[in-house]
């Protein structure tokens, strides 16, 4: 069985795949450190002595170690950890491929798995990605946007009167106190954020780009931003699966 880790700023998730089927998921807050019990939480023992290989997209560089060491103990596997450099089989046509995060690549090469190009994918966790694959099938850019709740903490950091709030969908544009005023003004600017970037993108890519949504605030997006056509929340584990594949190929 094949253990796919995504290591997030904020949350780490993992997904075990039986051939191309998933058959086990957990998510943990992002330790400071990966712990025996850490890991453990992450990935029960009796997963643990299935699993016969293990990649990993990881946007945290120094848990790597730590992780790749509790890996390996737990499962008997060394991990593969994804960058710029793994033939993975998606060209990057950007200046500095070495600057692209690992779980932006995993998603672009589960769209593909899932979907003709063009693409544009969507990652919404702690920061809000955007991600081009053009006709050819390359990764050809995007953008970087600070995520729900990275806003709302600065209004709470810089704004002596605002206090944080815990953020859910509001049911009007209009707040009629300061709670729902922070809550309507981050989610439906962010609907209009996003809508516009679509269609600043299709223009870029052409109108038959398909829209491919996924993360962790995928929920509080789904049906209301016009423009996306589909939404995928296993994306990143998708793609971590057929780099994986691609590797074995490799070596075959």
């Amino acid at each position: 069985m094949l253990l796919t880790v995504d290591v997030g700023n904020t949350t780490t998730a993992v997904a075990v795949f039986r051939n191309r089927a998933i058959a086990c998921r957990q998510r943990v807050p992002t330790p400071a450190s990966w712990s025996r019990r850490a890991l453990a939480t992450l990935l029960p023992a009796s997963w643990a002595g299935r699993v016969t290989a293990a990649i990993v997209s990881s946007v945290v560089p120094r848990l790597d170690r730590g992780l790749g060491d509790g890996i390996q103990n737990a499962c008997r596997v060394r991990p593969v950890f994804l960058d710029a450099r793994t033939p993975g089989g998606l060209v990057l046509r950007i200046d500095r491929p070495g600057e692209l995060g690992a779980d932006r690549i995993a998603d672009c090469v589960g769209a593909l798995d899932l979907f003709p190009p063009p693409l544009i994918v969507i990652d919404s966790g702690t920061a809000i990605t955007f991600d081009l694959v053009n006709r050819s099938g390359e990764y050809c850019g995007g953008c970087i946007m600070p995520g729900i709740g990275i806003a709302i903490q600065c209004l709470a950091d810089h704004a002596a009167k605002l206090k944080r709030v815990e953020f859910s969908v509001p049911s009007s544009p209009v707040g009629s106190n300061t709670a729902d005023s922070i809550r309507a003004g981050i989610f439906y600017g962010y609907v209009g954020a996003l809508q516009h970037l679509i269609s600043c993108y299709r223009r870029e890519l052409g109108r038959a780009a398909k829209v491919v949504a996924t993360g962790g605030l995928v929920r509080e997006f789904k049906d209301r931003v016009a423009g996306i056509d589909a939404y995928a929340p296993d994306l990143v584990f998708h793609g971590l699966r057929r780099i994986h594949e691609r590797l074995k190929e490799r070596s075959a």
